[in-house]
């Protein structure tokens, strides 16, 4: 999908959280950075989803927190601080567990 569009974001698997961290090393420009933005909202509103119910089946309550932080970290480099190539990093940190 092209960096002007925006990726619907349906789930935070391994691999979602991949493809997101690569479009956030790929962007550049203030419109796209919003894009990654948004795309990174939708993220953390599912993982939240999430915890409220009670956790998911690969993830246990920790590390839904856990990555909720790392997402949030990413947002706030991306969209704050427009510095989407860190945001990558922070978010490629989930895929780590």
């Amino acid at each position: 999908m092209d960096l002007d569009d925006i990726l619907p974001v349906e789930n935070f698997s391994d691999l979602t959280i991949q493809t997101l961290a690569d479009r956030l090393q790929r962007s550049s420009g203030a419109e796209q950075c919003i894009y990654r933005e948004s795309e990174l909202d939708e993220l953390w509103r599912l993982i939240d989803i999430a915890l409220k119910a009670g956790g998911d089946t690969h993830y246990d309550f920790e590390q839904l927190h856990h990555l909720r932080d790392l997402v949030h970290r990413a947002h706030d480099l991306v969209g704050m601080e427009d510095r989407p190539r860190e945001a990558a990093e922070v978010l490629r940190e989930a895929l780590l567990r």
